[in-house]
């Protein structure tokens, strides 16, 4: 992404850069709000910037693991250097969950960033990761459920979030907890613009957080 695009979606309104300016000490306030996390995980709140080595490592070899293969046999290709640039961006916020017997292992994560496009403030959901040892917990769900208050929290008026066709386990989860698809999805059919739609294998879903 060119940096004046960066610029763009990170101080396109000042509700943005005010949310862009939260320290994760202050993010992580929005755990008063949220139950449902088993009492065998914590949950920790970063900025990208506060990420160790070791940390990072493990992120990436996560979302390795879930994604690769997956993006691989779509459209959008697999390329680590991109996935990486845009998974570390220093406007990233992470919530991590740590097993409290393993805490230097990660079951799962979610990277968020505050953006402004297309006139809307907006918590776009960039990763939600759960480790294969530690699905079917409904650790996806709280982390889903976590971001929507934070993402009220700080005014955002919807959360956003990219999801590929032949990842059906993850369509169906965003379904059953609300999602739908986003007006700038490019598979989206416009009343207004009937069969005014372009053919892709990935979807732009969103909810309302009013």
């Amino acid at each position: 992404m060119a940096e004046d695009e960066e610029k763009s979606l990170s101080e396109g309104s000042e509700t943005v850069i005010r949310a862009n300016k939260k320290s994760a000490k202050q993010l992580r306030l929005a755990l008063k709000y949220v139950d449902g996390l088993p009492p065998a995980y914590e949950c920790t709140f970063w900025l990208a910037k506060e990420l160790s080595a070791s940390m990072g490592a493990k992120i990436w070899e996560l979302i390795n693991g879930n994604m690769s293969e997956l993006y691989v046999n779509s459209s959008l290709g697999w390329n680590a250097l991109d996935k990486q640039q845009e998974l570390f961006n220093p406007l990233a916020r992470y919530i991590i969950l740590n097993p409290v017997d393993q805490p230097d292992q990660i079951a799962g994560y979610s990277v968020l960033r505050f953006e402004h496009e297309a006139e809307e403030d907006i918590l776009y959901c960039y990763e939600l990761q759960i480790s294969p040892l530690h699905q079917r917990k409904g650790l996806g769900k709280f982390l889903m459920i976590l971001l929507q208050v934070i993402g009220r929290r700080t005014k955002m008026e919807k959360i956003m979030l990219t999801v590929l066709d032949n990842n059906s386990a993850a369509n169906d989860f965003y379904a059953t907890i609300g999602f739908q698809l986003d007006e700038c999805s490019p598979s989206f059919e416009d009343p207004e613009n009937e069969g005014d739609t372009e053919e892709v294998d990935y979807q732009i879903l969103s909810k309302l957080l009013a």
